[in-house]
């Protein structure tokens, strides 16, 4: 059986925490402060890093925006960070891939992306877990790529927003 479920669809503000110090307790206490203020990380990554500083990102639901940047602006000074950006109208889908027939997740991904760039979609993040695809694009291109992703792997879209 092949089948593919998109089961979320978010619209999420991604910050990135730019020339964050290479410093045990860091990231500990950015993410502290943000749990504080009850704000729930919906996805985030590591992006470059050197030897004595480096990158964070991470993305919040829209609903939980002025708290996030709140809470950065509250330790940014105290933790080194050199500066933070904020790119708005993302979406990320998340599929779920239990019944799927593909060999390996990384194969699955594979897939996915070949078919997003045929049609032009840009894929601004993707990852996975053992059994989920996650991708993060641009929320007005949200419904097209999911239809394209569920058609390519075997199933007309289900989606459930949140």
């Amino acid at each position: 059986m092949s089948e593919v479920l998109v089961t979320r669809r978010r619209r999420i503000v991604r910050f990135t925490c730019h020339g964050v110090p290479a410093k045990p307790g860091v990231a500990g206490r950015l993410f502290g402060e943000l749990g504080k203020r009850n704000v729930n990380i919906v996805h985030m990554f590591n992006t470059e890093h050197g030897k004595t500083e480096g990158d964070i990102s991470f993305s919040v639901s829209e609903d939980s925006h002025d708290a996030a940047r709140e809470a950065v602006e509250h330790v940014k000074d105290e933790l080194g960070i050199r500066k933070v950006t904020e790119q708005h109208g993302l979406a990320i889908l998340s599929f779920d891939l239990e019944e799927i027939n593909y060999e390996t997740v990384l194969g699955t991904m594979a897939v996915s992306l070949s078919a997003l760039e045929r049609e032009n979609v840009d894929v601004k993040h993707i990852a996975a877990s053992r059994s989920r695809v996650f991708v993060v694009l641009d929320d007005r291109e949200a419904d097209k790529a999911a239809y394209l992703l569920s058609r390519v792997l075997k199933e007309e879209p289900i989606i459930h927003p949140i």
